[in-house]
């Protein structure tokens, strides 16, 4: 039986990608990560034993090492046989800055050409390759969970509602643009309340609401040129962050964006009384 890898982040994708896998037949052998010695990080080792737990009551062989153990997380991969690994779950970046990144974790980033998240990621995936390990893309493992064009959910916009999450996609797609990097901004009556850097997309949409109070808009890109290692994902946990900020409307980028969990964010969604929808380059002002 095949077995492939996850590197597993925060939140509920590994696990659900974990249970996909194993639909498809595969063994999963997966490594939580810990941030590193980074107080107040949601990714720092409090939280990791925790998404072990989960991944291997979800059926996964679990380890939890830390982000700068770059040379023991290919070694345990290999050492299993895998030979494919999916990324999944949150990672954030901020994780990279932490003192105990290894030799050859160092190496990656000071080579890396360019700057931006796509270099990034391509400097890890072309160095994973060398070592013998294929990072696969997600949408390969989350069949029939990009959300299509023309998707809604929830009820209808408002005119004032329709106009914010307009001007917010083309703010997010030219910042998206530029950073060559994911981009998630909040609106509210024309104006930007938030926009994401490293801090991430939660902190950034409960930022936006603290700002400008109930009835914002929320809007969520990916960086144009990256590859689909990894994919903005709306689940439960999205919503649960949405609903906190008072947001009205969340709207995600067709074709590049997953939904997990479909049918409980479905009901969730009408619930709260919001409006999810996908939007696409034609809905820019």
């Amino acid at each position: 039986m095949k077995t492939v890898g996850v590197i597993a982040g925060a939140g509920r994708v590994p696990v659900i990608g974990v249970r996909a896998a194993q639909a498809k037949g595969w063994r999963v052998f997966a490594i939580a990560l810990a941030a590193g010695p980074q107080a107040g990080d949601p990714m720092d080792g409090r939280c990791n034993e925790p998404a072990c737990e989960a991944l291997r009551a979800a059926g996964a062989e679990c380890e939890t090492m830390t982000v700068g153990e770059y040379s023991r997380i290919v070694a345990a991969f290999l050492e299993r046989g895998v030979r494919e690994i999916y990324v999944l779950g949150k990672l954030p970046k901020t994780a990279l800055y932490c003192e105990s990144l290894d030799g050859a974790a160092r190496d990656v980033l000071a080579n890396r050409a360019g700057q931006g998240d796509h270099a990034l990621i391509e400097a890890f995936v072309s160095d994973l390759a060398r070592r013998g390990l294929v990072v696969r893309l997600q949408s390969e493992l989350f069949v029939d969970q990009l959300v299509p064009p023309g998707f809604a959910a929830g009820r209808s916009l408002s005119p004032r509602e329709e106009a914010d999450m307009r001007y917010g996609y083309m703010v997010a797609r030219r910042l998206a643009d530029v950073a060559d990097a994911g981009q998630t901004v909040v609106v509210k009556d024309g104006i930007v309340l938030a926009l994401e850097a490293a801090e991430g997309t939660d902190a950034t949409i409960r930022r936006g609401g603290q700002l400008g109070g109930p009835g914002s808009v929320v809007v969520k890109v990916k960086g144009r040129r990256g590859i689909d290692f990894e994919l903005p994902a709306v689940g439960l946990e999205t919503l649960a962050t949405v609903a906190e900020a008072q947001a009205g409307v969340l709207a995600v980028e067709a074709g590049r964006t997953l939904l997990l969990e479909r049918d409980d964010v479905l009901k969730r969604v009408a619930e709260l009384g919001i409006a999810l929808v996908a939007v696409t380059g034609d809905d820019a002002v």
